[in-house]
């Protein structure tokens, strides 16, 4: 299990790895990453980390600005030496926010939370596992069938540029930039395509691995999904689904 600490003074970094390798020897802790711009670098590079423990206050600004470009569903401790910034840290992944000096059974505590929800989201992986199997077996949907002025028509998925969801309305919009409304929720879609080839990758879009052609990582820690084709929207990449639309594309 990889632990990640942010923490701008060594004395706290050791005593930090003194504690977690006296709670288990087998943990591989990383640092110490004493400012926003090295967290930065780091996180944009490695994507495996199962634990952050992070300072507030490094030595050039606050840990925030770096941890927007973690995995939104990776655990995160955070210390300081005042609670001003408590409410901040709930924009995150926050399991416990510990004032300095931390005592080790506060950092027991913490850890214990950490291991809760780690364990939940690898139940919850392999319950997705499970359910893909399912479909696998029953099959996925290889077309859909619209309405038109004459009647019906039937879409392939190989014509589908994107699938979105605006205005309580769900649309298929096709290589040609013609869209097709469905009579059903983006959720209900997305369970019925192949998850090989079609992913949704926030609340509003689904889109197919065929016509991704990669992934902008923007100034501000969001990601930009990009399309090969020429009049795209603009698709930011949900911070809860970062790691799975990397994995997606990888296979």
């Amino acid at each position: 299990m990889k632990i990640l600490i942010f923490e701008d003074e060594i004395y706290n970094f050791h005593l930090l790895r003194h504690t977690l390798e006296e709670m288990n020897p087998e943990y591989d802790v990383i640092g110490p990453i004493p400012s926003v711009e090295q967290g930065r670098e780091y996180l944009s590079l490695h994507h495996d980390i199962s634990i952050i423990i992070a300072d507030v206050e490094l030595n050039d600004g606050l840990c925030f600005d770096a941890l927007t470009y973690a995995p939104a569903d990776v655990p995160i401790i955070f210390t300081a030496t005042s609670g001003s910034h408590a409410l901040r840290a709930f924009d995150f992944t926050s399991l416990s926010y510990l004032v300095k000096p931390i005592g080790d059974g506060c950092l027991a505590e913490a850890m214990r939370k950490a291991h809760l929800l780690i364990a939940a989201r690898e139940r919850s992986l392999k319950e997705e596992e499970g359910r893909i199997k399912k479909m696998q077996h029953n099959g996925y949907r290889e077309r859909f069938v619209v309405k038109s002025f004459n009647g019906e028509r039937t879409i392939s998925l190989s014509t589908i540029q994107y699938i979105v969801s605006e205005h309580k309305s769900t649309y298929l919009v096709l290589l040609d930039g013609t869209s097709c409304p469905i009579d059903m929720s983006l959720e209900v879609v997305a369970g019925q395509l192949d998850p090989m080839k079609f992913m949704r990758v926030n609340r509003k879009y689904i889109v197919p691995a065929e016509l991704v052609s990669g992934m902008e990582r923007l100034v501000n820690g969001k990601e930009l999904l990009k399309l090969k084709t020429k009049q795209s929207p603009e698709i930011i990449i949900s911070r809860t689904r970062k790691v799975q639309v990397r994995k997606w594309l990888d296979r």
